[in-house]
């Protein structure tokens, strides 16, 4: 599963720490970073995962959740996947009424 997670640190010297904590940090089985951005403001940023499961996410946020202000979860769909898939649910409520 896609996942977007949108973070903030905390703070002070949260984003400092994490920074580091992350130079040390290896990723769990069934846990992937895709993608990572790092916000200009340097206040936080985002990353595109691929995981196996929930679990995964629960680990990976655990271990950063004390450095950060927020953090948001959203299962993702890749556009070109989710069109089609949007244009079947369209149709479907097309025909239902």
């Amino acid at each position: 599963m896609l996942v977007m997670m949108r973070y903030t640190f905390l703070p002070g010297a949260a984003g400092r720490a994490a920074y580091a904590r992350f130079s040390h940090w290896s990723p769990s089985e069934g846990f992937e970073i895709k993608g990572g951005w790092t916000s200009a403001s340097n206040d936080g940023g985002y990353l595109l995962l691929e995981v196996a499961d929930a679990a995964a996410l629960l680990q990976f946020s655990a271990q950063f959740k004390d450095l950060n202000g927020e953090l948001d979860l959203m299962p993702v769909v890749e556009l070109t996947d989710g069109i089609g898939i949007v244009q079947k649910a369209y149709e479907w409520v097309d025909s239902v009424g």
